[in-house]
């Protein structure tokens, strides 16, 4: 396994999945934290700024840790599909192994790539000028509910481009599910729908709720507050992972070439 793994590191560089991936962090980060910070609710910003983005950025956390993770999954099976290599690699390893090999090097890359964002958010509070220091205990709490949906959906996008040649199958699906996902989350009455959702994980995990704020007072009024979470959604999470986990691998492991 420890060879496998150092073969799809290699070919991980070559093929700059890396790079790629960092480049979809990139822009997340942008689009979840430009903004004008010293406006005419440059106070209540300040003020409540480190809580804000625990409000702020799950929705897109929603939009593109999906999306990292159908191209990180795309990347790293395209290339035996295209040079036609797992004819090759199945008379030199179990099929099983190849699977997993190529699943650890896609979701340590996920979870590296998140753990970049989490800190950039934390450097730009303070950079910024966040009042006090950062709740930490939500903030380790707030880098789990961000780990466990992507991993999930990696998992999910894995089986699909090991199993099809054509990532167009892989890509149209993360792109569907993305959509549905972030749809969901605008849909606060059907809470059932972010919590079997894979994609709708980033809503069902939402832990801060923005109360109080009407389009005539704004932000006068306006707080925030620890929302409940139902438990249910990390059994499901969990559930997925392994069914997801065990279907792809099955149907990998019994796949003609």
């Amino acid at each position: 396994m420890t060879k496998l793994l150092k073969c799809e590191l290699m070919k991980m560089r070559r093929r700059y999945v890396f790079l790629t991936s960092l480049a979809i962090v990139a822009a997340g980060l942008v689009f979840s934290l430009y903004g004008n910070y010293s406006g005419t609710n440059a106070d209540f910003i300040m003020k409540n700024g480190w809580i804000m983005m625990l409000y702020q950025l799950p929705l897109a956390n929603g939009i593109f840790f999906p999306i990292m993770a159908t191209v990180a999954a795309s990347r790293l099976a395209d290339a035996e599909h295209k040079a036609s290599a797992f004819k090759h690699l199945f008379t030199l390893e179990k099929r099983g192994k190849i699977y997993d090999a190529k699943l650890i090097i896609g979701i340590a890359l996920m979870i590296v790539c998140i753990l970049i964002y989490w800190a950039v958010v934390l450097v730009f509070g303070k950079f910024i000028g966040f009042e006090g220091a950062p709740p930490m205990g939500m903030y380790l709490r707030y880098l789990a509910c961000i780990l466990a949906p992507p991993i999930v959906i990696y998992i999910f996008q894995h089986g699909l481009s090991m199993l099809f040649k054509n990532q167009a199958v892989s890509f149209f699906t993360g792109v569907i599910g993305t959509f549905a996902g972030v749809f969901s989350m605008f849909l606060p009455q059907l809470p059932f729908l972010r919590q079997l959702l894979p994609w709708g994980f980033y809503g069902a995990m939402q832990f801060i709720g923005l109360f109080g704020w009407t389009k005539e007072t704004r932000y006068a009024d306006a707080y925030f507050e620890l929302m409940p979470v139902d438990p249910s959604v990390y059994v499901i999470a969990a559930a997925y992972a392994v069914l997801f986990y065990a279907v792809g691998k099955y149907l990998f492991c019994r796949k003609e070439i």
